[in-house]
């Protein structure tokens, strides 16, 4: 989360006339504390906006979702008159984000597996390199579950998950968020 709030609060040094990088890095937001997807967040009206949650029938599945909107979200909703900065089409928006994301410094490098055709490929890269419209939705469940307090089944409500083992290894939790989730359980005390 704390990634999310520099991401939010980095002040653009150069902005083209239109503040396109603003706009991008504030959908992609909008995206990392929705969980939702990126044809889904980014069609967002102020009518998807009712008392505190955003309610909107998913393109992919066409299922109902609400989910509370998170103070940055409402935000970002009045900033631009209840419109989110949308209407860019998603090759133009990940392009984009890349750029905007090693200007806002996400350059620690990172490494992930997953498996294609039955073989395990690994990916390195700086963060930045890695990003696209999807890693808010990834973001977004992984830091509702390590928040530790929304149940599994909850977080798979909103993301559409049917198996836990499908969700826990779409969130790729590491070894440090595993530790750093249970540190604080009543186990680990006197």
């Amino acid at each position: 989360m704390n990634e999310i709030t520099r991401i939010y609060y980095y002040k653009f040094v150069k902005q083209d006339r239109r503040k396109a990088k603003e706009r991008i890095r504030d959908l992609f937001v909008i995206g990392c504390l929705t969980a939702l997807r990126y044809s889904d967040y980014s069609t967002l009206t102020e009518s998807n906006l009712q008392k505190g949650f955003i309610v909107k029938r998913t393109k992919k599945t066409n299922v109902d979702v609400k989910v509370p909107a998170h103070d940055y979200v409402k935000e970002i909703f009045a900033k631009y008159n209840g419109v989110v900065p949308g209407g860019l089409c998603i090759q133009y928006f990940n392009k984009y984000l890349k750029i905007i994301m090693k200007e806002v410094g996400l350059t620690d490098e990172v490494t992930y597996s997953y498996t294609q055709g039955g073989r395990l490929v690994t990916v390195t890269g700086e963060k930045w390199e890695l990003i696209s419209s999807h890693t808010a939705r990834r973001s977004a469940a992984t830091n509702m579950y390590l928040t530790g307090r929304m149940k599994t089944l909850e977080i798979m409500k909103l993301t559409g998950h049917r198996s836990e083992q499908n969700f826990f290894r779409y969130i790729r939790l590491t070894g440090d968020d595993t530790a750093r989730a249970i540190s604080g359980d009543m186990f680990f005390r006197k």
